[in-house]
């Protein structure tokens, strides 16, 4: 992640969650979400529809984020889980305890990424640990991007230490994802 901040710097995108309305049909398993995220950019609406809560907001994820970071389609869930940290309750019954949500994500290597959140809402700590994970997609592949078109530019000036820099960069951000739709994308615009 220092990577990605250094290369990103101001554009460094942070995801927050400002509210959240879920309607679950249990019956008929259904889950729409819609989600209010404030970032860099301002403020925009996450909706998604799924068969729960972390499925209909990934969807929705990917539905509003892929076109432009398509690396987020390379990404998939290895597993969940929801822990119930009962020590920190405040009431007798201890329903008000932190619960902490942890995601393990892997990319098209196999490799795991592990993202997680904690609140004293099962709902916030699932939203917050995916909106973690997509933030982190989508960085480093904003960064990837950044140091593509740095690396052309520094090899148009034959800047030996700027392209060897450049390129030892994008090598370890291409541990995260496939890079090769973004890259396939990036020389098409390029001409």
């Amino acid at each position: 992640m220092t990577l990605m901040r250094e290369v990103l710097g101001e554009q460094y995108l942070q995801l927050e969650v400002e509210s959240v309305l879920v309607e679950e049909n249990v019956r008929e398993q259904t889950t729409s979400v819609s989600c209010e995220v404030i970032s860099s950019a301002g403020r925009s609406v996450i909706a998604g529809r799924g068969v729960g809560l972390v499925d209909a907001l990934y969807a929705g994820v990917v539905a509003r984020f892929a076109k432009e970071y398509p690396s987020l389609q390379t990404i998939r869930f290895d597993s969940f889980t929801i822990h119930g940290h009962l020590e920190t309750k405040k009431g007798f019954a201890g329903t008000d305890a932190k619960a902490e949500t942890t995601l393990q994500l892997a990319n098209s290597e196999q490799r795991p990424f592990t993202f997680s959140a904690s609140s004293r809402s099962v709902t916030a700590s699932a939203i917050l640990a995916i909106l973690a994970a997509v933030a982190y997609f989508i960085n480093s592949e904003r960064a990837f991007t950044t140091l593509f078109h740095a690396l052309k530019d520094a090899q148009a000036r034959n800047r030996a230490d700027l392209v060897q820099r450049y390129t030892n960069a994008m090598a370890r951000l291409v541990q995260n994802t496939s890079y090769s739709e973004v890259i396939r994308k990036m020389r098409d615009e390029l001409g």
